[in-house]
């Protein structure tokens, strides 16, 4: 009997280390799903040591920037499986400005017919940058007045730089997707960093 007891113990504990090595490295063998949101961000790509720098809510969903030491990473956060949460879309903030002053990027995924979801990032290189527009208008020059860009646009987003990063998430139909501009602007509302 006192043997017994001691098999079904070391088959718990055995149970108990192999559930808590699944919950770690689950994200990168389970398609992603993970019980904690520090596995979902670590364990997917890139697979690599980092730290959150920049995190911020949007309802049920989180965007997080990921920094690696060499390049950030934007990551939409999501739970679509109630408790196990998700990145589903994934970016590397790595195209630089002519001008050096931003990294943008963005990145969109289909989420229903004819829908996607878009993420936009901006790292901000130059600290005179207090807001940054993002617009998809076909005349893409710098000079182009910020009134006639919003009414040239069916996507006009204006976003605050926090902490030397500014992002985004919206839901897009798939005519509005495309050939997005990113435009730094200083406090004076003077573009002074263009895409």
């Amino acid at each position: 009997m006192q043997s017994n007891k001691k098999f079904k113990k070391r088959y718990i504990i055995i149970f108990c280390v192999l559930l808590l090595i699944g919950v770690y490295f689950g994200p990168s063998v389970l398609g992603g799903y993970a019980i904690t949101e520090h596995s979902a961000i670590r364990y997917t790509i890139p697979n690599q040591e980092g730290e959150v720098v920049f995190e911020q809510e949007i309802a049920d969903k989180k965007i997080v920037i990921w920094d690696t030491g060499k390049v950030n990473y934007v990551k939409l956060i999501e739970k679509p499986l109630g408790i196990f949460k998700r990145a589903t879309n994934v970016s590397s903030i790595s195209g630089q400005t002519n001008d050096g002053k931003m990294k943008v990027t963005w990145s969109g995924s289909e989420i229903k017919d004819g829908f996607y979801q878009v993420i936009f990032a901006a790292e901000i290189l130059d600290k005179d940058i207090e807001k940054v527009i993002i617009s998809n208008e076909q005349d893409d020059k710098k000079s182009t007045p910020l009134n006639i860009v919003k009414e040239q646009s069916t996507v006009f987003i204006e976003l605050d730089v926090r902490d030397g990063f500014a992002v985004h998430y919206s839901e897009l139909p798939h005519g509005d997707v495309g050939s997005f501009r990113f435009r730094g602007i200083n406090r004076d509302g003077k573009i002074i960093s263009f895409d």
